[in-house]
């Protein structure tokens, strides 16, 4: 059974606030399945781990409820977030419309190298550390920027997110997703820094299809299991 002792500090990043350490210790573990959907999670308890005051930990909380990660109960505390397979449908369903178009919009744009690097930093570490999942929200959120739209970019990562957390409680491996997924995003980065607004919508909409696939299927053989 999980306990929070699967946290880590609240901020591996000196220029973080401890709002947002707390807030991405907490958002690690729930996207890595460490923290499972139903989870408690309660104010006092999480106040102790980090070492600080109530106020923070209730901020970083209500930051992952605009997240989609934890549902906040009035003097309950909060919990993980379940996500059905009808929902996650719908969540696919969202990104297709949403990132498809932040995409063409990406590349009608045709943005310089230099406006591509972080997107493509990420897809370097994808192949370094074999994390495509863990890093996937980081590609969607540059290449959505890029389009220029501080709103579907947020709705997007918030999207992701919650996706990130159900594939975790799946724990489903595919042989050779990591490189799949590494070439999908290059495909889109290429496509963008070329301006052809087509071929980056239809590498986005292939690649969106795919992973959505992959999740549903994990999804079903996990509730067999």
């Amino acid at each position: 059974m999980a306990d929070l002792s699967v946290l880590g500090p609240p901020s591996a990043n000196g220029a973080l606030s401890l709002v947002e350490g707390i807030q991405r210790s907490l958002r690690q573990a729930i996207a890595n399945g460490s923290l499972p959907a139903g989870f408690r999670l309660r104010e006092i308890p999480l106040a102790e781990h980090f070492a600080c005051s109530t106020t923070p930990v209730r901020e970083a909380l209500r930051r992952l409820e605009h997240e989609g990660l934890v549902k906040v109960y009035p003097r309950r505390g909060a919990e993980v977030t379940s996500v059905t397979s009808p929902e996650v449908e719908q969540l696919y369903e969202l990104r297709m419309l949403l990132e498809c178009h932040a995409v063409r919009r990406a590349a009608e744009q045709k943005p310089s190298a230099s406006a591509l690097k972080a997107a493509r930093d990420v897809i370097d570490e994808q192949k370094a550390t074999g994390q495509e999942r863990m890093l996937d929200a980081d590609f969607h959120r540059e290449i959505t920027a890029l389009a220029g739209n501080s709103v579907i970019s947020e709705l997007v990562e918030k999207t992701v997110r919650q996706i990130e957390a159900v594939q975790a409680r799946t724990r489903a491996r595919v042989e050779g997703e990591v490189n799949r997924t590494c070439k999908a995003h290059a495909a889109i980065v290429a496509a963008i820094g070329k301006g052809d607004a087509d071929r980056a919508e239809e590498a986005m909409r292939e690649h969106l299809e795919r992973v959505r696939r992959v999740v549903t299927a994990g999804l079903a053989d996990a509730s067999q299991s």
